[in-house]
């Protein structure tokens, strides 16, 4: 029988699926994927086309970044431009990933960074059909590990953020955080890109 808190999770996965995901995946198309909002936006690119000094990828495709960028105040100067390939790296695999974390009776364990671009090796998607393939099942993974899963396993401590403590549950909330306003980022540039034309 699934536990208190991971209907909760369920609950929250078939709200982000119908109002966001659902925008994000549904006849996404590589023109869409690559398309670049602004100049100098952040995209996934071959290597010898990157044009950021800190790019993430040992492989002949990386996303762009830039440490400078990222370490001045977000707030008050803004993030840059990324295209969708770019958000679908960031975020497209993190549900599979967490799926496979040892709370929901994987062998990865939270605090180690796997569910992190930043930390831990994600696929570069060159296609919008990968990235989509990956995100679909990936959220098919979680909602089955949730399916399954107890209040007691949803209870574990399962690493910490800046010192404190943190919970599996909590480290759901997060994910869903990520997927829910990443989603979101993708639907507005697919809004955008669909005005731009004539």
């Amino acid at each position: 029988m699934t536990g208190k808190l991971a209907d909760m999770g369920l609950t929250s996965m078939f709200l982000i699926e119908r109002f966001t995901l659902q925008r994000v995946w549904s006849g996404l198309t590589d023109d869409e994927f690559f398309w670049e909002p602004s100049p100098g936006s952040w995209s996934i690119r071959r290597r010898e086309d990157c044009h950021t000094p800190n790019p993430f990828g040992g492989g002949d495709w990386v996303a762009d970044y830039d440490l400078a960028v990222v370490s001045t105040d977000w707030a008050v100067n803004g993030e840059p431009m990324t295209t969708i390939a770019w958000l679908m790296w960031h975020f497209g695999s993190m549900p599979g990933r967490t799926a496979q974390l040892d709370y929901l009776g994987g062998t990865e364990s939270a605090d180690s960074g796997w569910t992190s671009p930043y930390r831990t090796d994600h696929p570069m998607f060159t296609s919008a059909a990968q990235a989509v393939e990956v995100l679909q099942a990936g959220w098919q993974e979680l909602r089955s590990a949730l399916r399954g899963a107890t209040d007691e396993q949803l209870e574990q401590p399962v690493g910490s953020w800046g010192g404190r403590p943190t919970l599996g549950y909590q480290n759901l909330a997060a994910l869903f955080n990520e997927v829910s306003h990443h989603g979101t980022q993708v639907c507005a540039l697919r809004d955008f890109y669909r005005g731009r034309r004539p």
